[in-house]
């Protein structure tokens, strides 16, 4: 019998994350340069929220200044409130709840100290993967 595989299996671990001090410009900046678009906010060793690109693009919008997006921090523009799971979770376990709260990423902690993240895209990579393991012969020219 196969295993059910655990969120570790999919998630990025260690991802890049940012304290929430730091200037949305520089946390854009971090997001192009790991070509990501979710950085995880810390507070010290402590999460304290979940930056998004569409965060970013929220503090953009009409009625701020580009004076006021300068001054604006990750901690201005960040969710405070976002979901957590430990590492050991099942998959299945997990993307459900992503799916019935229309979630686009959760963090993955072991012993309250982050470990990981596991986003919409990491799910619908792991996805592909696995459909082409299951159902492309292994001497297929069209798998690279």
């Amino acid at each position: 019998m196969r295993h059910m595989p655990t969120v570790t299996e999919m998630m990025t671990a260690f991802p890049v994350h940012v304290e929430e001090a730091v200037s949305l410009d520089d946390a854009l900046h971090l997001m192009n340069e790991h070509r990501c678009h979710h950085l995880p906010v810390m507070n010290n060793h402590d999460v304290v929220g979940l930056l998004t690109l569409a965060d970013i693009e929220l503090a953009r919008q009409p009625g701020h200044s580009a004076r006021d997006i300068a001054e604006l921090t990750v901690g201005d523009m960040c969710q405070r409130s976002v979901p957590e799971v430990d590492l050991h979770v099942r998959l299945d376990v997990v993307l459900d709840m992503m799916a019935d709260d229309d979630l686009d990423a959760v963090l993955i902690m072991r012993h309250e100290r982050l470990a990981g993240i596991l986003t919409a895209q990491d799910a619908c990579r792991g996805f592909a993967h696995w459909l082409k393991k299951e159902y492309l012969p292994d001497d297929d020219p069209s798998v690279a």
